[in-house]
Order: C-alpha cells, then structure tokens, then sequence
C-alpha cells in the first residue's frame, strides 16, 4: 500500500535524491524521503535502463566505474589526498576505455559542496561517456 506522504528515490542519482530532499525540507511538504539503495549487476555495475544501451564490448568496460569509485574511496580513507586519488581515479577510467568523464567529485552528501579534504564523510560522484552512453554512479566514503 503507497501512501501519499512517502517517496522513494534511488540513490544512483544521488544529487537528484539530495534535492528532493533539501526542497522537501525547505517547502515543509511534511514527505518522507527515502533513498532506495543502488542495485548492482553481479559484476559491480550499478543497474540502469541506460546499460541496454551499450555495446557487449563496451558493458565489458563498464566495470571500470564502479572499480575506480572503490578503489578512490580506499585510497581516501587511509590518508591519500582527495585531488590525487580523484585523479587517479580519472586516469584509470579514461585508460579503460571511457571517452570522457564528465565529472569526478567528492561531494558533501547534504549540501553537495565539493570537497577538497575529507573529513569522515563524503560522496564520490562520477558521469562518464562510453560509447554513446552516459553513465553515472556514486558512492559512500565513511569512516
């Protein structure tokens, strides 16, 4: 049973969800917001109808996001600085065969500032381009 002062909003498009809710708080519309986590295929990519449209090849290569995203949340838990694991983060997913990154940030979860140093709490954002596709992701970085 749906009722009218509940909404659910996945989290893929985590900035989405973030506006959703600063403008539920903002109006007092009295909605409460729920985040549905990110479904990911079993191979780490996160789910959208967008997959379908990417090449076998390219779905192969796809995986690069996901793993970059980890592998800088890693890299920024244990000390390495923002800019350079978000640079190395980059490289790696344009190395893997994406033709731009769009974005790559580490973000305030609520206000969706940028961050330079992280401090316990932050979002990893990325859109990049593979193929004629556009795929966006993120993740969690806590302590």
């Amino acid at each position: 049973q749906t009722r009218p002062d509940v909404a659910v909003f996945g989290e893929k498009d985590w900035q989405q969800l973030a506006i959703i809710r600063r403008l539920n708080n903002d109006l007092n519309l009295g909605v409460e917001i729920i985040g549905a986590p990110i479904v990911r295929e079993s191979d780490g990519l996160a789910m959208s109808s967008r997959n379908a449209y990417l090449s076998d090849e390219d779905r192969k290569t796809a995986v690069a996001l996901p793993q970059a995203l980890r592998s800088a949340a890693q890299s920024i838990r244990v000390g390495q600085g923002v800019a350079v694991s978000l640079e190395v983060a980059r490289a790696t997913i344009l190395k893997a065969g994406f033709a731009q990154v769009d974005y790559l940030y580490l973000i305030d979860p609520v206000s969706l500032e940028m961050l330079d140093n992280w401090s316990g709490s932050g979002r990893l954002v990325v859109a990049a381009r593979i193929g004629k596709t556009r795929l966006i992701d993120n993740l969690a970085v806590t302590v």
